[in-house]
C-alpha cells in the first residue's frame, strides 16, 4: 500500500513538471571596452561622424601651401602701395590656383557621390563663393568694419576670405549643405574638426581672419598695417596653419593607436 502511494505521488509530481514548461534563464550583458566605453556606443559615434564629415585620404597636398605664395606674391607686387589694386589681381590670379586645389581634394576623398561631374563641381565652388562672398561682406561690416572710404577694400577682403573658406567646403560636401549641418549635432565636434584637414584650415582662415585686427590699432606705423592687410595676411596664414594642426592631429592619433596595441 505504501509502495503504490508512493508510486502515485511521483506520476503526479512528473506530471506537473511536464505540464509547466522550465522558464528560460535570462541573462544581461554589460560588455564595455578598457576605456570603459560600449563598443556600440563607439560604431555609433564613428558612423555619425563619417555621414557628418566626408573622410579624406591622407595627403600633404592638402595643406594649402600655395597661400604663403598668394600672400607673398601680393607683398611682392605692392600691395602696401596699392592695395585695391593688388587685392583685385591676385584674387583673379588664384582663381585657377583655388581650381586644382579643389581638385587635389576631390581625388583625396575616400568616398566620392556616385556620378559626380569633377568640372562642375570645381566651376560651383568657385561660383558659390562669389555670392557667398556678399553675406561674408555684411558680417565683416557687422562686426566692425569701417565702411567710409574703405567698402571696396572691405570687399575685396570678403572676396579673398570666402574663396578660402565657402571653396573648400562646397567641394568637400559637393554642395551637401544640409549633411553639414550635422557636424554641430555631434558631441565631440571639436576634435572632429581639428582632425580633418579642409575642416581645421576652414575654422583656422576665419581665426586667423579674427587675430589680424589687432595689429591694427598699434601705434607702430607701418605700411603693413593698412586695412585690410592684416586681416588678409591672417586669412591665408591661419589656412597653412590649420592644415598643420590636423596633420599632427592625425599622425598622434595613428600613433596613439598603435601604442595601444
Amino acid at each position: 500500500m505504501m509502495m503504490m502511494t508512493l508510486k502515485r505521488n511521483a506520476v503526479q509530481a512528473d506530471a506537473k513538471m511536464n505540464g509547466k514548461p522550465k522558464p528560460a534563464k535570462k541573462t544581461v550583458s554589460f560588455r564595455h571596452d578598457v576605456n570603459g566605453d560600449s563598443s556600440s556606443t563607439e560604431i555609433d559615434q564613428k558612423s555619425n561622424t563619417q555621414n557628418a564629415v566626408p573622410q579624406i585620404k591622407d595627403s600633404l597636398l592638402l595643406i594649402p601651401i600655395h597661400n604663403i605664395l598668394i600672400l607673398g606674391s601680393m607683398f611682392y607686387f605692392g600691395i602696401t602701395q596699392n592695395i585695391e589694386g593688388v587685392l583685385l589681381r591676385s584674387f583673379v590670379t588664384s582663381l585657377p590656383i583655388q581650381a586644382v586645389y579643389d581638385y587635389i581634394l576631390i581625388q583625396s576623398l575616400k568616398k566620392r557621390p556616385k556620378g559626380d561631374n569633377v568640372p562642375l563641381l570645381i566651376v560651383s565652388s568657385l561660383l558659390v563663393s562669389l555670392v557667398l562672398s556678399v553675406p561674408m561682406f555684411l558680417s565683416i561690416v557687422i562686426l566692425g568694419a569701417p565702411v567710409f572710404g574703405y567698402t571696396f577694400k572691405t570687399f575685396l577682403l570678403s572676396l579673398h576670405l570666402s574663396q578660402l573658406v565657402f571653396g573648400p567646403l562646397t567641394v568637400l560636401y559637393s554642395l551637401d549643405f544640409e549633411k553639414f549641418k550635422k557636424l554641430f549635432e555631434y558631441e565631440d565636434i571639436y576634435y572632429t574638426i581639428f582632425s580633418h584637414p579642409i575642416l581645421s584650415q576652414v575654422l583656422l582662415t576665419l581665426g586667423g581672419c579674427w587675430l589680424g585686427v589687432i595689429p591694427i590699432p598699434l601705434d607702430w606705423d607701418r605700411p603693413w598695417q593698412q586695412w585690410p592687410i592684416t586681416l588678409l595676411g591672417g586669412s591665408y596664414v591661419g589656412g597653412v596653419v590649420g592644415g598643420l594642426v590636423s596633420l599632427l592631429m592625425r599622425t598622434y592619433r595613428k600613433w596613439n593607436k598603435s601604442s595601444s596595441e
